[in-house]
């Protein structure tokens, strides 16, 4: 009978899976590779979650669970428009852990990834929770402008122009 997987090293490889992923991307991720990488079997990545789609899953609930406790302890400042600069704040003291976000989300264009449609209504979700009517339309575009923000600011690092720009977002979306 195998051994059942250690929660400790599953975690660690859950980790070091988010490391690579922000490192070398999505589009080209293998079990192999990473196994190489991290200096493990692939055989034993399969061991510990069963498969490449369950390895990514587990990545990515790991991640949307950072994402949500990096905003959420920065955003818990009283009023919304507060809240929502602190939370910009924390979305862009490490713009590289959300480069995983963008590629997952551009990944979902091409090929099912469930795990997208998660992230795409965390993002919604953390929204409205910031406006006192809940409006869907209203925390869709707060949602939708701050990721397209963050991705400019990503991609161009005019940190300047784009962080003027979320801060009009947040003043005219969030009261």
């Amino acid at each position: 009978m195998p051994r059942p997987p250690d929660a400790t090293r599953r975690a660690e490889l859950v980790a070091a899976t988010l490391d690579d992923l922000a490192a070398h991307g999505l589009a080209e991720f293998t079990l192999r590779g990473l196994a190489d990488r991290l200096g493990t079997s692939a055989r034993m990545l399969v061991h510990y979650f069963g498969g490449r789609d369950q390895l990514l899953a587990a990545a990515f609930a790991e991640h949307r669970a950072r994402a949500q406790a990096a905003i959420g302890a920065a955003a818990a400042s009283g009023d919304p428009r507060s809240a929502a600069l602190a939370a910009w704040a924390a979305m862009t003291a490490d713009p590289a852990h959300f480069t995983v976000t963008f590629q997952l989300l551009a990944a979902a264009l091409t090929e099912e990834q469930p795990t997208a449609r998660v992230a795409m209504t965390a993002w919604t979700d953390y929204a409205a929770a910031l406006l006192p009517d809940h409006d869907p339309a209203v925390a869709t575009a707060l949602a939708s402008g701050l990721k397209g923000v963050l991705l400019d600011r990503m991609v161009t690092g005019d940190t300047e122009r784009c962080d003027a720009a979320a801060a009009v977002l947040i003043e005219r979306l969030v009261p």
